[in-house]
């Protein structure tokens, strides 16, 4: 047993050296390496989460950006229902166009148009304009009916219907022809201007207030 020391005080040094070698085993063996496999495990589930998270982050974008696109198609729809509601200002001309073919259509002559002046609002402008015309009351109660089912919005509004005096030479008609006077007034969007120019008939007579139905 040549290798093993005499002396105590190397006796004492070797038992020193292993102490420490089994210190130094011992918490290699039950210390960290066990943590060091809990803290591999963690980083693991880590990493795991990380990438769920960032799926889910995607996930959800690309669900908020779904949503935004339908919103938008949303309101482009409804932009195209105004847009076919409310005339252009270029449109207004033909607009009473379709009042005097829809006044034909029920055998009526429109015999006066008169622009009203006009009445600006915040986003839209009113348009409107004073008829008169003669004829029984089917005749103007259909007339009323298709100027307010026209496609752009126009609405017969202040109504004012007057018996027309029959000749007393005249053969007395089955039917009491009346005449009947009444403004139309349609929007156009505020950004566009048309200047209102009179069709036919007289001066600019007094407006009436916005809004005003029959």
């Amino acid at each position: 047993m040549g290798l093993l020391p005499t002396r105590d005080r190397d006796k004492y040094a070797l038992v020193a050296i292993l102490a420490a070698v089994g210190i130094v085993y011992g918490y290699y063996t039950y210390l960290w390496e066990p943590k060091d496999t809990e803290l591999t495990a963690t980083q693991t589930h880590v990493d795991s989460l990380v990438v769920v998270n960032q799926r889910a982050k995607a996930e959800l974008a690309q669900g908020k950006t779904q949503e935004l696109k339908a919103e938008a198609e949303r309101f482009a729809n409804d932009l195209e229902v105004m847009r076919r509601l409310v005339p252009t200002g270029n449109e207004v001309p033909a607009l009473l166009e379709q009042v005097s073919t829809a006044a034909r259509r029920v055998g009526l002559d429109i015999a006066d148009v008169t622009p009203l002046p006009l009445l600006q609002g915040d986003q839209y402008d009113a348009y409107k304009y004073r008829l008169s015309m003669r004829g029984d009351y089917h005749q103007i109660g259909t007339l009323l009916t298709n100027i307010g089912s026209l496609q752009r919005i126009v609405a017969p509004i202040n109504l004012t219907l007057a018996p027309v005096t029959v000749m007393g030479g005249a053969k007395r008609a089955r039917t009491q022809p009346v005449e009947a006077r009444f403004e139309i007034q349609t929007y156009v969007a505020r950004n566009v201007v048309v200047p209102p120019t009179k069709v036919k008939g007289g001066g600019d007579p007094e407006p009436s207030k916005p809004g005003e139905r029959l």
